[in-house]
C-alpha cells in the first residue's frame, strides 16, 4: 500500500483514499506506521478477513441484493484499484465444506481454492473500469484445477499484463509466484503482454550472450531487455511476448511470440497424431496407505503374514524411471485386485489366507480411509488400482516430476505407482508406435516443446510430465524412412539393454528432422 502511495503523482495524493484489509495485526501496525508518514485524504487500515465483509460476495454491478440486506460500507464504496497478495490454500486443506461455501457465495465452479474466491471478491468491489493488482501462485497459468480462475480473468478483466517471476525467490513463499495486472470490464481487444522470467540452467551445448544488471526487478522493469541476464541473484532468461489463449479455459495459458507461433505451426505442419490419439495415458495406483501395501522387505515378515506371491507384484517408481530402459525394481506391492467376467474386483481374503492375516494387523488404519468406504469399497483396497490386466501390456513410464525426460520401456507386468504415468496403446495401433512414441518423449524436441506450450516448471528446472500435458504432444508420421529408422534405433537400443550414446543422439537428431526442425542448440 505505502508503494502505491508512493507512485502516485504528488496531486493525487492528497484525494486518494487508501484502505487496508489485513488478519496479521504486526503487519497492520507496520503499514500504519509507513502510511502515517504520507499525506492523503483517507487512511482505512482494519484487521478483519476480507473475504468476511458482509456483502462482498455480491457483485454490486450485477448481482441481487434485498432493500433490507446489511451491505459493509467497503463494498458500497467501490475501489478504483484493488491489489492483494491472497492466501494460496489448495482445496483438499480448505476441506470440501469450506471449498463448496465458497463456490456458492461466490458462484465458482471446478476446483475452487481460496484465491479463486479472493479473485472474484476483488472483481466484485472494483468499479468498472478499476484496476486489480493480483499476486498470486502461478499454477493457475497451466494446471486444469486453473480453469475456473481462468474463466474468471478472461470474462471479467481486460487483461493487460501477466508477469510470471517463476523460481526467482523474490518472495519468501513455497509457490511460484505470478503478477496479474488488469481493467474490469474495459474489454478494449488489447492483447495481454506476458512477461516471464526463470533461472537460466545451461545444457552446455552453447554459450549465449548474457547482460548485466542490478536486480531481477530492475531487468524486468525495462521492457528492452529479454534474454539472458546476470543479476546478484544468479543468471535468468526473460521471455517477453503477448499471453496465448485458445478460448478453451481447460487449455493453460501461454507465452506467445512471432517466433513460437512459427515454429509450432511448422511442428503441426508435421504432425500426424497427437500422443493421446494412439495412446491411453493414466496415473500410477495410489494407496493412500503406501506403509501398509508398498514394502522391500516381505520376506521379514512372519511366515503366516508373509502375502501369497501372486498378489505381490514389482513396483516401478521415479526412482527406476531412467531414459529408455528401468532399473530392476526394488519394491513390492501387494495388489489386492484381480478380474473376474471383465470385471475389476477387490480379492477375496477367504482366497489368501497370509494375505488376509497381514490386511487385518492394519485394519484399524485401513478402516479410517472412510471416503473408500463410503464409495461402496471393500476395507482392504487400493484406492486408485487401474486396471489389472493392463500392467501386462507392454507400456511407457514416467515420473510426475523431473528436470529432463525420463521415459521407459517396460514389458515386464510391473505395477507402476502413483508418482509416476504410464502409456499403452490404443486397440489398432501396432507396437512400432508405442518406440516412436518414445522416442520423442525421450527427445530434446519434447522439451522444447513443453516449455513454449505449456511451460508447468517448479523450482530447479523440474517439469510436470503428468496427463494434462502428454496427452497433447505430438507424433510425427511412423509411413516414413525417418520414422521407421528412429523406431529400429530405439529397437536396438532397447535390445541392448544398455544406453547407447551415439543412438541416443541419433534418435533425438532424427525426431527433430521427423518435424522438419534442426535441433537447436542452446535451449
Amino acid at each position: 500500500m505505502f508503494a502505491l502511495y508512493q507512485a502516485l503523482p504528488f496531486p493525487l495524493r492528497k484525494r486518494v483514499v487508501l484502505c487496508g484489509y489485513e488478519t496479521d495485526g504486526e503487519a497492520l501496525r507496520q503499514a500504519e506506521k509507513l502510511l502515517s508518514e504520507g499525506t492523503t485524504a483517507e487512511v482505512i487500515l482494519e484487521q478483519r478477513d476480507f473475504l468476511e465483509i458482509r456483502g462482498i460476495d455480491v457483485d454490486s454491478c450485477g448481482g441481487q441484493r434485498s432493500l433490507f440486506d446489511h451491505v459493509d460500507p467497503a463494498v458500497l464504496r467501490q475501489f478504483d484499484a484493488v491489489i492483494a497478495n491472497p492466501p494460496y490454500v489448495r482445496t483438499q486443506v480448505l476441506g470440501s465444506a469450506a471449498a463448496q461455501e465458497l463456490a456458492r457465495r461466490f458462484g465458482l465452479t471446478g476446483r475452487v481454492d481460496l484465491y479463486h474466491a479472493f479473485t472474484k471478491a476483488m472483481a466484485n468491489v472494483l468499479k468498472s473500469g478499476g484496476v486489480l493488482g493480483l499476486l498470486t501462485s502461478n499454477r493457475f497459468l497451466t494446471v486444469k484445477s486453473g480453469a475456473s480462475l481462468r474463466h474468471l480473468l478472461r470474462t471479467e478483466f481486460d487483461l493487460e499484463a501477466i508477469f510470471d517471476l517463476g523460481d526467482t525467490k523474490l518472495f519468501n513463499a513455497a509457490v511460484l509466484p505470478v503478477i496479474v495486472v488488469g481493467r474490469k470490464q474495459r474489454a478494449s481487444g488489447a492483447s495481454c503482454k506476458f512477461h516471464r522470467i526463470y533461472e537460466y540452467r545451461p545444457n552446455g551445448k552453447a554459450d549465449l550472450p548474457v547482460q548485466r544488471r542490478g536486480s531481477i526487478l530492475e531487468a524486468l522493469g525495462d521492457h528492452k531487455v529479454q534474454g539472458l541476464v546476470s543479476t546478484k541473484k544468479g543468471t535468468f532468461n526473460i521471455e517477453r511476448g503477448v499471453l496465448q489463449t485458445t478460448g478453451d479455459d481447460q487449455d493453460a495459458w501461454s507465452l506467445s511470440t512471432a517466433d513460437y507461433r512459427a515454429w509450432l505451426s511448422q511442428v503441426d505442419s508435421r504432425r500426424s497424431y497427437w500422443f493421446q490419439d494412439v495412446a491411453t495415458i493414466r496415473v500410477g495406483i495410489k494407496t493412500t496407505a503406501d506403509e501398509v501395501f508398498i514394502r522391500e522387505d516381505w520376506g521379514s515378515l512372519p511366515a503366516g503374514m508373509q502375502p501369497e506371491a501372486e498378489l505381490l507384484r514389482p513396483l516401478i517408481t521415479h526412482h527406476e524411471t531412467e531414459r529408455w530402459i528401468p532399473a530392476s525394481p526394488r519394491r513390492k506391492v501387494l495388489y489386492p485386485h484381480i478380474v473376474e467376467n471383465g470385471e475389476r474386483i477387490a480379492v477375496r481374503l477367504k482366497d489368501y489366507p497370509r494375505a488376509a492375516a497381514y490386511l487385518e494387523s492394519h485394519k484399524t488404519r485401513l478402516s479410517q480411509r472412510r471416503y473408500l468406504i463410503e464409495s461402496g469399497r471393500k476395507w482392504h483396497e487400493i484406492w486408485v488400482p487401474q486396471n489389472p490386466n493392463d500392467w501386462a501390456r507392454p507400456k511407457i513410464v514416467s515420473p510426475d516430476i523431473c528436470e529432463s525426460s525420463r521415459f521407459c520401456f517396460d514389458s515386464s507386468g510391473a505395477v507402476i505407482n502413483g508418482d509416476c504415468y504410464w502409456i499403452t496403446l490404443r486397440p489398432g495401433f501396432e507396437l512400432d508406435w508405442l518406440f516412436l512414441l518414445l522416442a520423442v518423449a525421450n527427445s530434446s524436441f519434447v522439451t522444447r516443446y513443453y516449455d513454449i506450450a505449456f511451460h508447468n516448471k517448479l523450482y530447479s528446472g523440474r517439469r510436470r510430465f503428468m496427463t494434462q500435458y502428454l496427452k497433447k504432444f505430438p507424433l510425427p508420421r511412423l509411413d516414413t524412412p525417418l520414422a521407421r529408422r528412429i523406431v529400429q534405433n530405439v529397437n536396438e537400443l532397447l535390445s541392448d539393454k544398455v544406453r547407447d550414446q551415439r543412438r541416443e543422439t541419433e534418435i533425438d537428431r532424427l525426431v527433430w528432422e521427423s518435424f522438419g526442425l534442426v535441433e537447436e542448440a542452446g535451449r
